[in-house]
């Protein structure tokens, strides 16, 4: 057995040396190149693209709708008029117009409108329908949504392409650009009634039963 033992050392010593060179060479080794990346693979699916902001209304398109909502307008009173905002995707304005004699809060109104619309991806009557109570709108200031009805996501093919407010119009801001709306780009939801939900419940009185 004594005779054995430098033998078993040497061979301990030798896998010794082996296992510490296998990580070397596999570090040393050529790594197989990687496959190059698809489409499908790094981008969102086909069902969260359409609800992205991949494209963007243009000018002539945006025009249109001003000019359909300023006419909507005055055909319900020939002195009236609006303001009328329409923003892309990253809500930047497109196309802004307001008529003779509009207030700076008519603007401010359609603007916000259309940032509301566009940041929700719905009308804002919906979202009055939705928050339209005190204390839930008030929760959601500090998002600056502005929860007044007449604000519109602009939506074709499945894919919104900007947003469009309106505010000071004769008819109803609503009104009117739901009707520009179908008039430039054909038939769109119906207007949402009004829905305001209902305020909460008051807590009860001292002595009251719950």
């Amino acid at each position: 057995m004594k005779g054995c033992a430098p033998d078993a050392r040497a061979l301990a010593l030798v896998v010794a040396v082996a296992l510490a060179a296998s990580p070397a060479r596999a570090q040393n080794a050529p790594s197989r190149p990687t496959a190059p990346a698809t489409l499908a693979k790094v981008t969102m699916s086909p069902e969260a693209t359409k609800r992205a902001h991949l494209q963007e209304i243009n000018v002539e398109t945006a025009m249109q709708l001003v000019n359909a909502c300023i006419a909507y307008s005055r055909a319900a009173n020939p002195n009236g008029g609006a303001s009328v905002v329409v923003v892309g995707p990253s809500g930047n304005i497109v196309v802004a117009m307001r008529t003779d004699g509009q207030i700076p809060n008519n603007f401010d109104s359609a603007f916000q409108k259309a940032k509301t619309a566009l940041y929700m991806r719905q009308p804002t009557r919906a979202i009055v329908n939705r928050w339209g109570t005190p204390e839930p709108a008030l929760a959601r200031a500090p998002l600056n949504l502005y929860l007044v009805e007449g604000g519109y996501p602009i939506i074709v093919e499945d894919m919104m392409i900007g947003a469009l407010g309106v505010g000071g119009a004769s008819g109803g801001d609503e009104e009117c650009g739901h009707a520009a709306l179908e008039k430039v780009l054909g038939p769109q939801p119906p207007i949402q009634p009004p829905a305001r939900p209902a305020p909460p419940a008051a807590a009860p009185q001292q002595g009251q039963g719950r």
